[in-house]
């Protein structure tokens, strides 16, 4: 969604229209005498910029962890041969 741009006196004028297109996804750059001094988000985006999120890795542990995939006796061992180890064909330059 696109950017907005408005001044410190209309963000206070029509701060909850702001934070309702911060929800929808758009981002709201507040400027004081033109220049920018503040950005308005919404809180998942926040989230994924200051690393609020789990990682990947963290996330698939949680699942494996959550739906028991230990006690399967499932492990990184079982996988190891399944992968190709060769450089894979040459294609001439």
């Amino acid at each position: 969604m696109a950017s907005t741009k408005v001044s410190v006196a209309e963000a206070r004028q029509n701060f909850a229209r702001l934070i309702k297109r911060a929800e929808h996804g758009s981002t709201v750059e507040i400027t004081r005498r033109g220049e920018s001094v503040a950005v308005l988000v919404s809180a998942s985006e926040y989230a994924a910029i200051t690393g609020g999120r789990s990682s990947f890795i963290e996330a698939a542990r949680q699942v494996r962890s959550r739906m028991g995939v230990e006690s399967l006796g499932i492990g990184d061992a079982e996988f190891d041969d399944l992968r190709e180890e060769s450089p894979g064909r040459e294609i001439p330059l």
